[in-house]
C-alpha cells in the first residue's frame, strides 16, 4: 500500500513536547570545568589554611639575600624561602618578607630571633665559611614562647648562646667593660664553662654584663661566689718580687670573666637566673673580705697628692683596712688657703672592738691623742703611687678628731718630701745676700786679727829670743849644781843623814818620857825619884 503524504495536521500531538525536552537538557561537557573550578577552589583553600606564617624581618642591608632563592634555617634545615625585599618607608632599613613552614607556628612568638649568616671574622671566631659556595641565608632561633609575632628586628650580628643551649644567665656589675665583650670566655678555676653574651649601659653610668654559665655549671653559682675580671696578664711589683697572674691564653687575647667561692665559706643555695654580682677588678679583690659596717672619714693634706687615686689602699701598719673614696680640691676663703680633702672609708670590721658607736668614738679620741696621725706614702717607686698610712706620731703636736665636720676629721702628718720641701722654702727665704757680706765682714776682720797676731809673735820672737836663751843657760847650770848637792856622797846628803839621825833619838826619848809621866804623872809636880820611888 503506497504511502500518502502527510501535512502537518496530520503529525502527532507528542512531537512538540519532545522536541521542547531536547532543548531543555544541559551537556555534561560542562560539568568538566565545573569540577575543575570547584578542585582549584578547594585545593586553594587548603593551601591558603596550611601555608606557614609570613614573617617581616628588618635589616640593616640585603646583602646578599634574593627574593624566592635566599633560604630561612633552623638547624641547617630549611624551614621557609624569602618571598620579597622591599625598603622600609623611612627608607632607613630593608624588610625583608619571609614564608615559614606552616608546622613552625607556634614557635614563632617574641623569642624568636632572626639574623644573616654571612662569613665574619671576628676577635673570637670565624663563622659563615659555608656561604662562600652557598651563599648567604638567613638563620632562625626558636623556642616556645606565649605571645605570637610576625615582625622582627634582625640581629646584625649572630647571638652567641642560641635557644638550645641549656644554662643560666648572670648579670655582672662593673665600673668599665675593660677589654671584655660578647664572646669573652666565662672560666671556673682555669675551664672554660660560659661565655659572655652581651653588655649594656646603665642610667647609673655602671656596666651590665651578662654572662652566660653553661649546665651543668651554672648551679655552682651562689650566694658565695665572687666574679672577677680574668683578661690579659696581672703584673704586680712588691716586697715578694714580681708576680705575673693569668688565667688562659684565651682570656689574655680576648679578655675573659672567672668565678669561685670564697674560700673558708660553705655552699650556700643556688643563685637564680639573672640574679645580679659585682665583677671585681681582680682575684684579690674579690678574694678579700668584705665589710657591711664602713666608716667614713675625712683626710685634709696641704701638700700634693699627685700618685693618689680613688680605691687606693687605707692601711694601719701594713695592714689594709679601707680605701680612698673621694679626692677634692677645697678653696677656703675664710683662711685664704686650698685644701685638699681626701675622703676615705674604713671598713670597722677589720679593726675588731666594740660595735657601739659611743664606745668606738672614745677609742678614735683616745688613739689620736696617744699620736695617731694619717699619712701619705709611697707605695711603689716605680709608679709613685701613694696610699694612706695610719701609724703613730708621738712626737706631733696634740691634736684632736673634729667631729662636726660632716665625715670625722682625722688630724694627718706631712709626708718625709713635704718636710723636705718646707725645709728648703726657708733655706730659701733666708736672707742669704746680707748673710753673705756680713760673712766676709767677718772673714776680713779675721783675717786682720791674724796678720796682728802673727805680727806680735814675730815681734816676741825677736825681743825675748836672747833673754830666753840667758835664762835657759842658767837653769842648766843651777841643774848641774843641784845634782852636785843631791849626789850620793855629797855633804849635804851626809849631813841630812845625821839629822834624820838625831831625830829618831830624840822621838825615841819622848815616848819613853811620855811613857813615864802616863805611869807617874805625879812627876810633873815633884820630881823624877821622888817618895815612894
Amino acid at each position: 500500500m503506497p504511502d500518502t503524504p502527510r501535512s502537518d495536521d496530520d503529525l502527532p500531538e507528542a512531537l512538540p513536547e519532545a522536541r521542547l525536552e531536547r532543548e531543555r537538557r544541559v551537556s555534561l561537557v560542562w560539568l568538566i570545568p565545573l569540577v575543575a573550578l570547584l578542585a582549584a577552589a578547594w585545593l586553594g583553600y587548603r593551601a591558603y589554611t596550611q601555608q606557614g606564617p609570613l614573617v617581616t624581618i628588618g635589616f640593616e642591608t640585603a646583602e646578599g639575600l634574593e627574593a624566592g632563592k635566599t633560604r630561612v634555617r633552623y638547624k641547617d634545615v630549611d624551614i621557609g624561602v624569602v618571598e620579597a625585599i622591599d625598603l622600609a618607608p623611612d627608607l632607613a632599613r630593608v624588610l625583608v618578607r619571609a614564608r615559614l613552614a606552616a608546622a613552625l607556628s607556634d614557635y614563632i612568638n617574641d623569642k624568636a630571633r632572626f639574623w644573616v649568616v654571612r662569613p665574619r671574622l671576628t676577635r673570637g671566631q670565624v663563622s659563615g665559611l659555608a656561604t662562600l659556595v652557598g651563599g648567604a641565608y638567613i638563620a632562625a632561633d626558636l623556642s616556645a614562647g606565649d605571645t605570637p609575632q610576625r615582625a622582627f628586628d634582625g640581629l646584625e650580628t649572630p647571638p652567641v648562646v642560641t635557644a638550645v643551649e641549656r644554662g643560666s644567665v648572670f648579670i655582672l656589675r662593673a665600673d668599665a667593660l675593660g677589654s671584655l665583650a660578647a664572646g669573652s670566655p666565662v672560666l671556673y678555676r682555669g675551664i672554660e664553662v660560659g661565655t659572655v653574651v652581651g653588655y649594656t649601659l646603665r642610667d647609673d653610668r655602671s656596666v651590665a654584663i651578662q654572662a652566660f654559665v653553661n649546665a651543668p655549671h651554672d648551679a655552682w653559682v651562689n650566694a658565695n661566689t665572687r666574679f672577677w675580671n680574668a683578661s690579659g696578664i696581672g703584673l704586680s711589683l712588691d716586697a715578694s718580687g714580681i708576680r705575673v697572674d693569668t688565667e688562659s691564653l684565651a682570656s689574655v687575647l680576648l679578655g675573659g670573666i672567672a668565678f669561685d667561692d670564697l674560700p673558708n665559706t660553705p655552699s650556700d643555695a643556688r643563685a637564680q637566673p639573672e640574679t645580679e654580682f659585682r665583677l671585681f677588678a681582680d682575684r684579690d679583690a674579690a678574694m678579700a673580705p668584705q665589710y657591711a659596717q664602713r666608716e667614713d672619714w675625712q683626710l685634709l693634706f696641704a701638700g700634693s697628692v699627685r700618685g693618689l687615686v680613688v680605691g687606693a689602699p687605707v692601711e694601719f701598719r701594713g695592714i689594709r683596712i679601707g680605701e680612698v673614696t673621694g679626692i677634692k680640691l677645697r678653696m677656703d676663703s675664710e683662711q685664704r688657703r686650698v685644701e685638699i680633702p681626701v675622703e676615705i672609708a674604713i671598713e670597722s670590721g677589720r679593726l675588731g672592738g666594740s660595735e657601739d658607736a659611743a664606745t668606738r668614738r672614745q677609742l678614735w679620741d683616745e688613739l689620736v691623742a696617744q699620736g695617731l696621725r694619717a699619712q701619705l706614702k709611697n707605695g711603689n717607686l716605680l709608679t709613685g703611687a701613694l696610699y694612706v698610712d695610719l701609724d703613730f706620731h708621738p712626737d706631733d703636736a696634740p691634736r684632736s678628731i673634729v667631729w662636726d665636720a660632716g665625715a670625722p676629721r682625722l688630724p694627718t702628718v706631712p709626708t718625709a718630701l713635704d718636710q723636705l720641701s718646707d725645709l728648703l722654702g726657708k733655706l730659701v727665704r733666708l736672707p742669704l745676700d746680707s748673710m753673705g757680706s756680713d760673712l766676709a765682714a767677718t772673714l776680713a776682720a779675721l783675717r786682720d786679727t791674724t796678720e796682728a797676731t802673727n805680727s806680735l809673735l814675730e815681734r816676741i820672737d825677736r825681743e825675748t829670743a836672747s833673754e830666753l836663751n840667758q835664762t835657759l843657760v842658767q837653769t842648766r847650770k843651777t841643774l848641774v849644781a843641784l845634782e852636785k848637792v843631791l849626789a850620793t856622797n855629797s855633804p849635804l846628803q851626809s849631813e841630812a843623814l845625821r839629822i834624820f839621825k838625831e831625830l829618831g833619838t830624840a822621838a825615841r826619848s819622848l815616848r819613853i818620857m811620855s811613857d813615864y809621866l802616863e805611869r807617874h804623872p805625879e812627876a810633873l809636880l815633884r820630881g823624877k825619884g821622888g817618895p815612894g820611888e
